[in-house]
């Protein structure tokens, strides 16, 4: 009996306990709860904020022409091809540095060796008929090379000199500008400028005092360029005997910045 009445309040105290816990349990998670509840809205500073967007512009002259010649020579053999191609080469790279064409501002960009085939037919009396072989009659050798000129106003001039050689693969001349930094960050200057002159004119109007900036963006990838001459086939017009090129237009760049600066509101 006595045994028994032991199980029976050894049973009590554990259920004690374990109410225990359980009571200190929701206890805890109550107070964490109300404690929590302290902050809410306590992001709401971010709700006091003020967008502002600001624009930039620069014009900018271009200050550099582009010329993109595409060499290519044929040979019975793939070393009579490729000699013949050096020739053409070496005369154009020639004619470039008499025009004060730097060698950093011709660039070599792509080109290749190919074999040329000859598929001969013949007549079949039988099925299926026999596969013939295609036979190599010769090889072409080819070369892509860009020329960046920045006495951009002898760009038509160094075209029409090319083609004197014989080259009549040409395109450009592209006008654009070498270094456009500069411009970018002279125009996103003036965007925040703009958006700032913004900001103090809305704050006026609403009857708010501006706070802190909190955040900055920036979207400057919007470059448009005036581009004359632009992919200019030169093909069955023999320009040897062209008169004095005339100076193409240059046209002008719009560089643009566009910016939004975050306020808080005090």
């Amino acid at each position: 009996m006595e045994t028994k009445e032991k199980t029976i309040n050894s049973a009590l105290g554990a259920v004690s306990l374990l109410l225990l816990i359980l009571a200190v349990f929701f206890v805890i998670k109550i107070f964490n709860e109300i404690k929590a509840s302290k902050y809410v809205g306590s992001n709401s500073q971010y709700q006091n904020l003020i967008y502002v967007s600001g624009e930039g512009e620069v014009k900018a002259i271009s200050d550099i022409a582009s010329l993109h010649i595409n060499l290519s020579k044929e040979g019975v053999t793939a070393k009579e091809a490729q000699n013949l191609l050096n020739e053409s080469i070496t005369k154009a790279v020639n004619y470039l540095k008499t025009e004060k064409i730097e060698e950093k501002d011709i660039k070599s960009e792509y080109g290749g060796l190919s074999p040329k085939y000859s598929y001969e037919k013949e007549i079949c009396y039988t099925y299926p008929c026999p596969v013939r072989e295609p036979k190599i009659v010769g090889y072409t050798a080819t070369q892509s090379i860009s020329i960046k000129v920045r006495e951009v106003d002898n760009a038509n001039q160094i075209r029409t000199g090319l083609a004197g050689l014989g080259i009549t693969n040409i395109s450009g001349p592209t006008f654009s500008i070498d270094d456009e930094n500069v411009y970018k960050e002279q125009a996103r200057s003036l965007a925040i400028s703009d958006a700032k002159a913004k900001a103090k004119v809305l704050a006026e109007d609403l009857g708010i005092k501006l706070g802190k900036i909190v955040n900055f963006s920036e979207n400057n990838d919007n470059l448009y360029s005036a581009m004359y001459g632009v992919e200019k086939m030169i093909s069955s017009v023999d320009m040897r005997t062209a008169m004095t090129a005339p100076e193409l237009p240059k046209g002008e760049n719009t560089i643009t910045s566009n910016v939004t600066i975050t306020y808080t509101i005090k």
